[in-house]
């Protein structure tokens, strides 16, 4: 329990062993006694989190407007939690840090949704922005892979025929002032009706 990774270690392993580490006040005695209760995943999991406030975005991407794999890809954003490339030579990768799409500027997420050439080709608004948001990431993962770009206006026209199918048939809901605000902190352009 008191081993530390040394220096030269991968960073997944760090990672695994900074785990261990947050976990480690659950075991002070011996076997799992958080809350009097036998270790569970489900446990664990809900010591680990802690209590957290509600955030302002939770809504805006996790409702019935936005595609599910928009959503995911929303919330990774919303987290600040996309392994970009200026974040993947912070964990010590050694890759070069520019960006896929343009090869303008370094790449990280807000280069890569809102100031990135290829980005504002393909547009940003209202439910359409988690949805650009996943196109932007898929191009620039299929850049990096097989070298080769989508035109933005092919990537246009797939994310608003994504975003008609899903809105057909649901009720629109109103975003709440904490919702517009946090979208108005991130300098997205939000539609309300």
């Amino acid at each position: 329990m008191d081993y530390k990774p040394t220096t030269n270690s991968s960073w997944v392993w760090r990672r695994i062993c900074r785990v261990k580490q947050e976990m480690l006040p659950g075991y002070a005695n011996g076997p799992w006694e958080v809350q009097g209760k036998e270790f569970s995943t489900a446990g664990c999991y809900e010591w680990l989190k802690g209590s957290k406030p509600k955030v302002p975005w939770a809504r805006l991407i996790w409702n019935a407007w936005v595609v599910p794999k928009h959503q995911f890809l929303g919330w990774l954003f919303a987290r600040g939690a996309l392994r970009t490339n200026d974040k993947l030579v912070q964990y010590g990768m050694d890759i070069d840090d520019h960006c896929y799409l343009c090869a303008q500027a370094t790449e990280g997420e807000d280069h890569l949704f809102f100031e990135c050439a290829f980005s504002k080709r393909v547009g940003v608004q209202a439910v359409v922005v988690w949805g650009a948001m996943y196109h932007i990431w898929q191009e620039r993962n299929r850049c990096r892979i097989d070298g080769a770009i989508t035109r933005p206006g092919k990537c246009s026209e797939q994310i608003i025929e994504e975003v008609k199918a899903r809105i057909r048939g649901r009720d629109f809901q109103h975003m709440t002032k904490a919702e517009i605000n946090w979208l108005s902190q991130k300098n997205l352009y939000v539609m309300v009706a």
